[in-house]
């Protein structure tokens, strides 16, 4: 049988074409904590990403945290950096319940706007704080409705139960100023037993907005894997 006719210079195989880029990006509405704990999670736990995402946290302009101004912010973050690829990259607004009604009327106001367009929303209630209380305690010793009332415990008005939670367990305290974000409270353990307790709350949203709950955890689980 005689040998086929072929070039030696070609190679015989199909070079694989690297999958594109995943980008998933997150617009906060704090200028401090939520982006420093992002930031932390993504260089602490750099080995943990998943291929081929990368992680961009929106920076956030001084002055307004409403939803809207969440969501205005993304939207121009997108517009000025990205060619945004529907499908592929992944955007998120990371918001605070808190315990007003106005809030959540204005929290509803955006979500039309954010359905259509495929924006996700990671809500908090009462706060992230609440999210970053799961890192690093046993939430079931705690009260339920104290954590979603998170009231003031000082006259002068500068510091709720979860923040004070946060100082007590933390050896370093817990800041809310810029830069001083608690670096102990993201780990490999910490973030999956925030994960674990985090479902014993609400955690489908828009249910979020009556209950105590989180789904940050599915903004984590879009770019870590933290499987063993």
């Amino acid at each position: 049988m005689p040998f086929e006719n072929r070039d030696f210079n070609t190679p015989d195989y199909t070079e694989e074409l690297e999958e594109p880029k995943k980008v998933v990006i997150i617009s906060c509405e704090g200028s401090n904590t939520e982006p420093e704990y992002f930031d932390a999670v993504k260089r602490k736990l750099s080995d943990n990403l998943k291929n081929l995402v990368e992680v961009d946290i929106v920076p956030k302009p001084p002055g307004d945290s409403e939803p809207t101004a969440v969501l205005n912010n993304l939207k121009e973050h997108v517009k000025n950096k990205y060619d945004f690829n529907e499908g592929s990259d992944i955007l998120w607004l990371v918001i605070d319940r808190e315990s007003v009604e106005a809030r959540k009327r204005n929290i509803k106001k955006i979500i039309p706007e954010c359905n259509r367009d495929g924006y996700s929303i990671a809500l908090s209630n009462p706060l992230f704080e609440f999210w970053l209380l799961l890192h690093v305690t046993d939430i079931t010793a705690y009260d339920s409705d104290v954590l979603i009332q998170n009231k003031w415990v000082n006259a002068s008005k500068n510091r709720r139960y979860i923040d004070k939670e946060l100082s007590t367990i933390l050896p370093n305290g817990f800041n809310k100023r810029k830069g001083k974000f608690n670096q102990d409270i993201v780990s490999f353990e910490n973030v999956k037993r925030a994960l674990a307790q985090e479902k014993l709350f609400t955690t489908s949203y828009p249910e979020i907005l009556d209950s105590l709950g989180s789904n940050i955890g599915e903004l984590i689980g879009d770019f870590l894997d933290l499987s063993e």
